[in-house]
Protein backbone atom coordinates (compact mmCIF):
# COMPACT_ATOMS: atom_id res chain seq x y z
CA UNK A 1 0.00 0.00 0.00
CA UNK A 2 1.16 3.45 -0.54
CA UNK A 3 -0.56 6.61 -0.04
CA UNK A 4 0.09 10.60 0.44
CA UNK A 5 -1.27 12.23 3.24
CA UNK A 6 -1.57 16.08 3.39
CA UNK A 7 -0.45 18.05 6.81
CA UNK A 8 -3.90 19.21 6.68
CA UNK A 9 -5.13 15.78 7.43
CA UNK A 10 -3.82 16.31 10.66
CA UNK A 11 -5.13 12.78 12.40
CA UNK A 12 -3.99 11.05 9.40
CA UNK A 13 -1.08 12.23 9.40
CA UNK A 14 -0.48 11.38 13.27
CA UNK A 15 -1.84 8.39 12.98
CA UNK A 16 0.84 7.26 10.66
CA UNK A 17 3.43 8.50 12.62
CA UNK A 18 2.28 6.89 15.46
CA UNK A 19 3.11 3.67 13.71
CA UNK A 20 7.47 4.61 13.75
CA UNK A 21 7.20 5.39 17.15
CA UNK A 22 9.20 7.97 18.88
CA UNK A 23 10.16 10.77 16.74
CA UNK A 24 11.25 13.90 16.02
CA UNK A 25 8.68 17.08 16.68
CA UNK A 26 9.92 17.95 13.56
CA UNK A 27 7.86 15.73 12.09
CA UNK A 28 4.68 17.01 13.42
CA UNK A 29 1.85 17.85 10.63
CA UNK A 30 1.18 21.86 12.88
CA UNK A 31 4.77 22.31 12.07
CA UNK A 32 4.63 21.33 8.66
CA UNK A 33 1.81 23.45 8.16
CA UNK A 34 3.66 26.35 9.62
CA UNK A 35 6.74 26.06 8.17
CA UNK A 36 5.17 25.54 4.19
CA UNK A 37 3.57 29.35 5.34
CA UNK A 38 7.40 30.34 4.66
CA UNK A 39 7.93 28.49 1.19
CA UNK A 40 5.66 30.01 -1.59
CA UNK A 41 3.46 27.44 -3.35
CA UNK A 42 4.83 24.70 -1.45
CA UNK A 43 2.10 21.43 -0.50
CA UNK A 44 3.42 19.59 3.11
CA UNK A 45 2.77 15.72 2.12
CA UNK A 46 4.04 12.67 4.07
CA UNK A 47 4.23 9.76 1.53
CA UNK A 48 3.18 5.75 3.61
CA UNK A 49 4.50 2.78 2.41
CA UNK A 50 3.40 -0.19 3.80
CA UNK A 51 4.07 -3.59 3.03
CA UNK A 52 4.00 -7.09 5.21
CA UNK A 53 3.24 -5.20 8.91
CA UNK A 54 6.24 -2.75 7.78
CA UNK A 55 5.78 0.61 7.06
CA UNK A 56 8.15 3.64 4.99
CA UNK A 57 6.84 7.41 5.92
CA UNK A 58 8.77 10.26 4.24
CA UNK A 59 7.38 13.82 4.74
CA UNK A 60 7.89 16.59 2.74
CA UNK A 61 7.10 19.75 0.98
CA UNK A 62 6.07 19.39 -2.61
CA UNK A 63 7.31 22.93 -4.98
CA UNK A 64 6.72 24.17 -8.20
CA UNK A 65 10.37 24.35 -9.70
CA UNK A 66 9.82 28.49 -10.74
CA UNK A 67 13.31 30.55 -12.30
CA UNK A 68 12.22 33.62 -10.60
CA UNK A 69 9.07 34.23 -12.36
CA UNK A 70 9.31 31.86 -15.00
CA UNK A 71 7.01 28.66 -14.31
CA UNK A 72 8.49 25.12 -15.45
CA UNK A 73 6.63 21.73 -15.80
CA UNK A 74 8.31 20.72 -12.47
CA UNK A 75 8.57 19.94 -8.73
CA UNK A 76 11.50 19.93 -6.34
CA UNK A 77 11.10 18.65 -2.27
CA UNK A 78 12.81 19.70 0.38
CA UNK A 79 11.86 18.90 3.89
CA UNK A 80 10.84 21.22 6.32
CA UNK A 81 13.68 23.62 7.74
CA UNK A 82 14.13 21.22 10.79
CA UNK A 83 14.74 17.58 11.58
CA UNK A 84 13.06 14.80 9.92
CA UNK A 85 13.46 12.51 6.57
CA UNK A 86 12.62 8.84 5.18
CA UNK A 87 12.47 6.39 8.26
CA UNK A 88 11.07 3.07 8.28
CA UNK A 89 10.27 0.54 10.97
CA UNK A 90 12.84 -1.81 9.53
CA UNK A 91 16.13 -1.65 7.80
CA UNK A 92 15.60 -4.74 6.03
CA UNK A 93 17.01 -3.81 2.41
CA UNK A 94 14.11 -5.82 0.76
CA UNK A 95 11.67 -3.36 1.93
CA UNK A 96 13.43 -0.29 1.17
CA UNK A 97 14.16 -1.31 -2.02
CA UNK A 98 10.59 -1.40 -2.70
CA UNK A 99 9.77 1.45 -0.46
CA UNK A 100 12.25 3.52 -3.00
CA UNK A 101 10.78 2.19 -6.27
CA UNK A 102 7.26 2.77 -4.81
CA UNK A 103 8.44 6.15 -4.56
CA UNK A 104 10.31 6.70 -7.30
CA UNK A 105 7.39 6.29 -9.57
CA UNK A 106 5.14 8.60 -7.82
CA UNK A 107 8.42 11.17 -8.77
CA UNK A 108 8.14 10.21 -11.91
CA UNK A 109 4.64 10.78 -12.62
CA UNK A 110 4.74 14.35 -10.47
CA UNK A 111 7.82 15.70 -12.70
CA UNK A 112 10.18 15.67 -9.37
CA UNK A 113 13.60 16.66 -10.65
CA UNK A 114 15.32 17.23 -7.07
CA UNK A 115 15.25 16.44 -3.65
CA UNK A 116 17.30 18.38 -0.26
CA UNK A 117 16.49 16.48 3.19
CA UNK A 118 17.70 17.15 6.61
CA UNK A 119 17.88 14.38 8.31
CA UNK A 120 16.94 14.25 12.36
CA UNK A 121 19.50 14.09 14.89
CA UNK A 122 17.21 12.42 17.12
CA UNK A 123 16.33 9.49 14.81
CA UNK A 124 19.23 9.12 13.32
CA UNK A 125 17.41 8.57 10.12
CA UNK A 126 20.25 9.17 7.54
CA UNK A 127 20.85 5.53 6.73
CA UNK A 128 17.30 5.24 5.12
CA UNK A 129 18.37 7.83 2.41
CA UNK A 130 17.75 6.86 -1.12
CA UNK A 131 20.60 4.53 -2.22
CA UNK A 132 21.38 7.40 -5.20
CA UNK A 133 21.02 10.05 -2.66
CA UNK A 134 24.25 11.96 -1.27
CA UNK A 135 24.69 12.36 2.27
CA UNK A 136 27.09 14.49 4.35
CA UNK A 137 27.54 15.06 7.49
CA UNK A 138 26.85 19.45 7.87
CA UNK A 139 27.36 20.89 10.78
CA UNK A 140 27.69 20.14 14.65
CA UNK A 141 24.47 20.60 16.98
CA UNK A 142 24.34 20.97 20.53
CA UNK A 143 21.95 18.88 22.38
CA UNK A 144 21.23 17.04 25.65
CA UNK A 145 20.88 13.53 26.68
CA UNK A 146 18.67 14.47 30.09
CA UNK A 147 18.90 12.58 33.31
CA UNK A 148 16.05 10.40 33.86
CA UNK A 149 15.44 10.13 37.76
CA UNK A 150 12.87 12.22 40.10
CA UNK A 151 13.32 15.99 40.53
CA UNK A 152 15.11 17.96 41.90
CA UNK A 153 17.80 15.11 41.83
CA UNK A 154 17.56 14.88 37.89
CA UNK A 155 18.01 19.07 37.82
CA UNK A 156 21.11 18.56 40.16
CA UNK A 157 22.22 16.23 38.17
CA UNK A 158 21.60 18.20 35.04
CA UNK A 159 23.23 21.27 35.93
CA UNK A 160 26.42 19.38 37.12
CA UNK A 161 26.37 18.39 33.65
CA UNK A 162 26.97 21.76 32.20
CA UNK A 163 30.32 23.50 32.32
CA UNK A 164 31.61 25.49 35.08
CA UNK A 165 30.85 28.69 32.97
CA UNK A 166 27.59 28.31 32.56
CA UNK A 167 27.11 26.60 36.35
CA UNK A 168 28.66 30.33 36.93
CA UNK A 169 26.29 32.12 34.85
CA UNK A 170 23.12 30.47 36.40
CA UNK A 171 24.40 31.46 39.94
CA UNK A 172 25.10 35.51 38.66
CA UNK A 173 21.08 35.19 37.20
CA UNK A 174 19.54 33.86 40.60
CA UNK A 175 21.54 36.40 42.68
CA UNK A 176 20.51 39.05 40.13
CA UNK A 177 16.91 38.49 41.24
CA UNK A 178 16.16 36.73 38.07
CA UNK A 179 13.44 33.74 38.28
CA UNK A 180 12.89 31.31 36.01
CA UNK A 181 9.26 29.85 34.85
CA UNK A 182 6.74 29.07 32.35
CA UNK A 183 5.00 31.45 30.40
CA UNK A 184 1.46 29.80 29.26
CA UNK A 185 0.72 30.03 25.46
CA UNK A 186 -1.10 31.27 23.64
CA UNK A 187 -1.53 34.19 26.98
CA UNK A 188 2.44 35.22 26.42
CA UNK A 189 3.29 35.25 22.75
CA UNK A 190 2.55 38.83 21.96
CA UNK A 191 5.32 39.98 24.83
CA UNK A 192 7.10 36.77 23.35
CA UNK A 193 7.01 37.96 19.93
CA UNK A 194 7.87 41.34 21.04
CA UNK A 195 10.83 40.12 22.80
CA UNK A 196 11.97 38.10 19.99
CA UNK A 197 11.30 40.84 17.00
CA UNK A 198 13.32 43.53 19.01
CA UNK A 199 16.18 40.53 19.25
CA UNK A 200 16.26 40.11 15.68
CA UNK A 201 16.11 43.52 15.26
CA UNK A 202 19.55 43.97 17.36
CA UNK A 203 20.79 40.92 15.13
CA UNK A 204 20.26 42.64 11.81
CA UNK A 205 18.51 39.17 11.07
CA UNK A 206 17.34 38.65 7.34
CA UNK A 207 13.99 38.38 6.68
CA UNK A 208 13.74 34.18 6.84
CA UNK A 209 13.95 34.46 10.87
CA UNK A 210 10.84 37.28 11.03
CA UNK A 211 8.03 35.50 11.36
CA UNK A 212 4.14 36.65 10.51
CA UNK A 213 0.71 36.37 12.85
CA UNK A 214 -0.58 33.26 10.49
CA UNK A 215 3.14 31.21 11.42
CA UNK A 216 2.43 32.13 14.85
CA UNK A 217 -0.88 30.75 14.99
CA UNK A 218 -0.14 27.83 12.89
CA UNK A 219 2.14 27.44 15.99
CA UNK A 220 -0.08 27.28 18.21
CA UNK A 221 -2.45 24.82 16.81
CA UNK A 222 0.54 22.15 18.06
CA UNK A 223 -1.29 22.50 21.72
CA UNK A 224 0.03 23.40 25.29
CA UNK A 225 2.11 20.41 25.06
CA UNK A 226 3.11 20.47 22.02
CA UNK A 227 4.48 24.39 22.19
CA UNK A 228 6.07 25.70 25.26
CA UNK A 229 7.63 28.81 26.13
CA UNK A 230 10.29 29.20 29.01
CA UNK A 231 11.58 32.58 30.27
CA UNK A 232 13.43 34.76 32.68
CA UNK A 233 11.46 37.46 34.48
CA UNK A 234 13.04 40.24 35.94
CA UNK A 235 10.46 42.57 37.73
CA UNK A 236 7.69 41.16 36.41
CA UNK A 237 9.01 41.54 32.71
CA UNK A 238 10.41 38.38 30.41
CA UNK A 239 13.89 39.21 30.23
CA UNK A 240 14.67 36.34 28.03
CA UNK A 241 12.88 33.55 26.68
CA UNK A 242 13.31 29.96 24.78
CA UNK A 243 10.54 28.47 22.80
CA UNK A 244 10.71 24.59 22.28
CA UNK A 245 8.52 22.39 20.06
CA UNK A 246 7.71 18.93 22.15
CA UNK A 247 6.76 15.07 20.97
CA UNK A 248 7.39 12.22 23.39
CA UNK A 249 10.53 12.22 24.30
CA UNK A 250 12.14 14.43 22.05
CA UNK A 251 12.41 18.16 22.72
CA UNK A 252 13.29 21.02 19.78
CA UNK A 253 14.77 24.38 20.88
CA UNK A 254 12.66 26.36 18.11
CA UNK A 255 13.65 30.18 18.80
CA UNK A 256 14.97 32.10 21.41
CA UNK A 257 15.03 35.81 22.71
CA UNK A 258 16.30 38.21 24.98
CA UNK A 259 16.50 42.11 25.98
CA UNK A 260 19.90 43.44 25.36
CA UNK A 261 19.70 45.84 27.77
CA UNK A 262 18.53 45.12 31.29
CA UNK A 263 18.38 41.23 30.61
CA UNK A 264 20.96 40.57 33.62
CA UNK A 265 23.91 38.98 33.48
CA UNK A 266 23.16 34.62 32.76
CA UNK A 267 19.07 35.52 32.03
CA UNK A 268 19.80 33.13 28.40
CA UNK A 269 21.11 30.71 30.58
CA UNK A 270 18.47 30.78 32.94
CA UNK A 271 15.45 30.38 30.26
CA UNK A 272 17.61 27.70 29.05
CA UNK A 273 18.08 25.77 32.21
CA UNK A 274 14.39 26.33 33.15
CA UNK A 275 13.30 24.60 29.54
CA UNK A 276 15.73 21.89 29.59
CA UNK A 277 14.13 20.91 33.47
CA UNK A 278 10.75 21.41 32.69
CA UNK A 279 11.22 19.05 29.40
CA UNK A 280 12.69 16.54 31.40
CA UNK A 281 10.23 16.21 34.05
CA UNK A 282 7.56 15.98 31.50
CA UNK A 283 9.65 12.79 29.99
CA UNK A 284 11.78 14.43 27.43
CA UNK A 285 14.93 12.29 26.83
CA UNK A 286 16.38 14.03 24.14
CA UNK A 287 16.77 17.97 24.06
CA UNK A 288 18.19 19.54 20.29
CA UNK A 289 18.76 22.73 21.41
CA UNK A 290 20.29 23.04 17.78
CA UNK A 291 23.41 24.46 15.99
CA UNK A 292 24.66 28.20 15.35
CA UNK A 293 24.33 30.63 12.09
CA UNK A 294 27.09 28.92 10.12
CA UNK A 295 28.80 25.35 9.95
CA UNK A 296 31.50 26.65 11.62
CA UNK A 297 32.84 25.13 14.63
CA UNK A 298 33.54 27.91 16.84
CA UNK A 299 30.32 29.88 15.50
CA UNK A 300 29.38 32.18 18.48
CA UNK A 301 25.86 30.99 18.43
CA UNK A 302 26.79 27.14 18.43
CA UNK A 303 29.38 27.84 21.39
CA UNK A 304 26.78 29.42 23.36
CA UNK A 305 23.88 26.66 22.86
CA UNK A 306 26.59 24.08 23.29
CA UNK A 307 27.50 25.85 26.60
CA UNK A 308 24.09 24.83 27.46
CA UNK A 309 24.07 21.27 26.53
CA UNK A 310 25.85 18.36 28.40
CA UNK A 311 26.74 16.61 24.88
CA UNK A 312 26.83 17.06 20.98
CA UNK A 313 25.11 15.43 17.79
CA UNK A 314 25.75 15.49 13.93
CA UNK A 315 23.25 17.06 11.69
CA UNK A 316 23.21 15.41 8.24
CA UNK A 317 21.85 16.52 5.08
CA UNK A 318 20.87 14.46 2.12
CA UNK A 319 20.73 15.48 -1.76
CA UNK A 320 19.61 13.74 -4.87
CA UNK A 321 19.20 14.41 -8.27
CA UNK A 322 15.98 12.47 -9.09
CA UNK A 323 15.66 13.04 -12.92
CA UNK A 324 18.68 13.91 -14.34
CA UNK A 325 17.72 15.02 -17.88
CA UNK A 326 14.90 17.54 -17.13
CA UNK A 327 17.36 18.94 -14.24
CA UNK A 328 19.98 19.21 -16.45
CA UNK A 329 17.46 21.07 -18.85
CA UNK A 330 16.57 23.57 -15.86
CA UNK A 331 20.02 23.87 -15.91
CA UNK A 332 20.52 25.02 -18.88
CA UNK A 333 17.17 27.39 -18.87
CA UNK A 334 18.92 29.29 -15.79
CA UNK A 335 22.18 30.12 -17.57
CA UNK A 336 20.51 31.05 -20.58
CA UNK A 337 18.17 33.19 -18.41
CA UNK A 338 20.46 34.48 -15.46
CA UNK A 339 23.27 34.57 -18.14
CA UNK A 340 25.51 32.41 -15.34
CA UNK A 341 25.72 28.44 -14.56
CA UNK A 342 23.81 27.39 -11.41
CA UNK A 343 25.66 27.87 -7.99
CA UNK A 344 27.97 24.59 -7.52
CA UNK A 345 26.66 22.86 -4.63
CA UNK A 346 23.22 24.03 -4.22
CA UNK A 347 21.23 21.13 -5.60
CA UNK A 348 17.83 23.04 -4.94
CA UNK A 349 19.63 26.45 -6.79
CA UNK A 350 16.45 28.09 -8.08
CA UNK A 351 15.31 28.70 -4.35
CA UNK A 352 18.26 28.45 -1.67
Amino acid sequence: MQRLIPASERDNWREALALLGALDPSYLPEYHLAYALRVAHSRPLLWHFSSGGQHFLYPFLLTPVLLGTVATPYFDITSVYGYTGPIATTADSRFLAAAWAAFDGYAAQQRIIAEFVRFSPFNRNQGFAHPQASVLANRTLAASQLPVSNPPASHQALLQSLGAKTRNMLRKAERAGLVAREWPLPQYLPQFRALYDATMERHQAPPFFRYDDAYWQQLLALGAQGLRLFGACADGRMAAAAMAIVHGASGLYHLGASWDEGAGPGAGNLSLFAMSCALMDSGVGFLNLTGGRTAAPDDPLLLFKRSNANGTAVFHIGQRIVDPPAYNAVARQWQQLRGAPPEAGKIVFWRF
